[in-house]
């Protein structure tokens, strides 16, 4: 993978990087702080006040404001959902082209619905940090807000275990999705 300014942010916390035992740990204990501040009442900072983050993606967005969108303009970025259109070959120039325009306005770059080879393209060329799916169920940053739901409840975390939360342990696991997420934009977009 050719080096770009996105492959420079912490490594691991983008598309193109793997996790390393580090970096999801640094993000495990900002997204702990994050949310300490929070229950403090301490959440009038804005790192991310000027910072525009797309959310690419297939479908219009929900009615629904995604926990990821809430998470970005907690910490005060500007929010932008960009529909995708018909398909548009990774390998050719125009993908090349939406690519480096898309990097070009936004800061950050979230896929949903793309393939691996598109999200790498984006990243490729957008030169700035592209995450593909935050917020999929599949992505580390759910099973961070998932460990950090078990051990707040005084549970021993297995790694071969199945996690289903409920009732009110869904909604803290909900919010401590927010604050994974949070904790990766904040890593990848100002080196915090």
């Amino acid at each position: 993978m050719q080096t770009t300014q996105s492959s420079l942010h912490r490594p691991g916390l983008h598309a193109g990087g793997e996790f390393l035992a580090g970096d999801l740990s640094a993000v495990h204990e900002l997204a702990c702080r994050l949310k300490a501040a929070s229950l403090a009442g301490r959440t009038g900072d804005r790192p991310l006040a000027g910072k525009n983050i797309a959310l690419l993606r297939q479908r219009p967005p929900d009615a629904e404001m995604s926990v990821l969108h809430r998470a970005a303009l907690d910490l005060g970025a500007r929010v932008a959902h960009v529909r995708l259109g018909p398909p548009v070959d990774p390998g050719g120039t125009e993908f090349r082209h939406l690519s480096q325009m898309l990097g070009r306005l936004y800061d950050a770059i979230d896929c949903a619905s793309l393939t691996p080879a598109e999200v790498r393209q984006i990243e490729q060329h957008a030169g700035v940090p592209v995450y593909d799916d935050l917020e999929g169920i599949d992505h580390p940053a759910s099973v961070l807000a998932d460990l950090m739901t078990l051990r707040e409840q005084g549970c021993a975390t297995d790694v071969r275990a199945r996690i289903a939360c409920l009732g009110e342990h869904a909604a803290e696991r909900s919010e401590n999705h927010r604050f994974v997420l949070q904790a990766m934009l904040l890593a990848t977009m100002t080196g915090s």
